[in-house]
């Protein structure tokens, strides 16, 4: 199967009325919305604050059936400073799955029918309380007025402070639009992740070889073969990085669940390679295979502030899980994410000088890629 790469758009009314979103930042669409994550779950390690949803990925199988409606999510720390430590301390994934045959959706359309199958919520499901911040589960009201749900103490105080102080005892419920103004910046703005396979690769020509000759200044001005030649200290792996995402520069998402055997399924930032300690799963004993990576693309949806030191950043995060989606003991079952960072990459001075004369042309460069 060829890799899936993901998009980021615009949120649309289409996207709305969708049951299984894969998107990026807004508050979690729980695929049981009966059952909504703990906060407990996603506690950050480094500063005890509740992670938000970086994105969710409808990942569907044949097979289990109990795979037939596959989610994944991933949440984050929105704290930068956490982000200083190893990725387990600050990211979580998780998958969520149901059967064909389930209480909470309903198809419409069917054999025969000139159109697909389409799902539909089923009427009279009850929702889980959700926090109003965030979208976790709403276990705390707010202790005045009772009409406010929240996932923990720092996002009462956080909506309190925000403006439910002004309403509280006189329209609890409701929002101003500074008050959901500031709500929202504590969550990642939404877009949809769109997705298309990722075509192949054409086979070089003099051209495309006289090309690189004749701009050495280029994002990606080197091949993998002048990378083995050349006597500068960067890593293949970075250099390939950056050569196969130049190919579709926009890309926020590589999708590789059961990739080509000929193919590679992880793009890697550094050298060092694959992570090598990836735990089995908890559930079956199976050991966690790749599934899908986030690209450093994806930063730029997050409106972060870019003047930051310790702004969050990444090279790339892996998602490894169950490669047998195996029958849930829980609706939210745990999976791995891993981060590779482009510090770690090993770019020399020798490297910027030879191809970019200084490290401040470098960085002009690199920053062409909007990464």
């Amino acid at each position: 199967m060829p890799t899936t790469l993901g998009y980021a758009e615009p949120v649309d009314a289409e996207f709305a009325q969708d049951p299984f979103p894969s998107k990026i930042g807004g508050k979690p669409r729980w695929l049981d919305p009966r059952h909504a994550l703990a906060a407990e779950r996603v506690a950050c390690d480094e500063c005890g604050k509740p992670m938000v949803l970086l994105m969710q990925l409808s990942a569907p199988e044949d097979d289990p059936p109990s795979a037939f409606h596959r989610m994944l999510y991933v949440f984050i720390c929105r704290t930068g400073s956490c982000h200083t430590s190893g990725a387990s301390r600050c990211m979580r994934a998780f998958r969520s799955q149901l059967p064909e045959d389930n209480a909470v959706y309903t198809a419409k359309g069917g054999e025969g029918d000139d159109c697909d199958i389409e799902w539909e919520k089923t009427a009279g499901v009850e929702a889980a309380a959700e926090c109003v911040v965030c979208g976790l589960q709403g276990n705390k009201t707010c202790s005045t007025c009772h009409g406010r749900r929240y996932c923990s103490r720092a996002h009462q105080v956080a909506d309190w402070d925000a403006g439910h102080k002004a309403q509280c005892s006189i329209m609890p419920h409701a929002e101003s639009a500074d008050h959901m103004r500031r709500l929202r910046r504590m969550i990642f703005p939404e877009h949809v992740i769109v997705s298309e396979e990722e075509a192949e690769e054409q086979p070089e020509t003099d051209s495309d070889s006289d090309s690189e000759e004749a701009e050495p200044n280029s994002v990606v001005p080197v091949t993998s073969e002048r990378v083995e030649d050349s006597e500068t200290e960067v890593d293949a792996a970075f250099m390939e990085f950056q050569r196969r995402i130049q190919r579709d520069p926009d890309q926020v998402l590589r999708y590789a669940r059961a990739p080509d055997a000929e193919t590679e399924p992880m793009l890697l930032v550094s050298d060092s390679g694959a992570p090598t300690d990836i735990p089995a799963c908890e559930a079956c004993g199976a050991q966690r295979e790749f599934e899908f990576q986030v690209m450093p693309q994806m930063l730029n949806y997050l409106d972060l502030d870019s003047t930051d030191p310790h702004s969050i950043d990444w090279g790339t995060l892996l998602v490894f899980s169950c490669p047998y989606s195996c029958e849930p003991t829980d609706t939210f079952m745990p999976e791995v994410v891993c981060k590779q960072s482009f510090s770690s990459h090993g770019i020399g001075q020798k490297y910027l000088r030879a191809y970019y004369g200084d490290e401040d042309a470098f960085s002009r460069q690199f920053e062409s890629l909007d990464m």
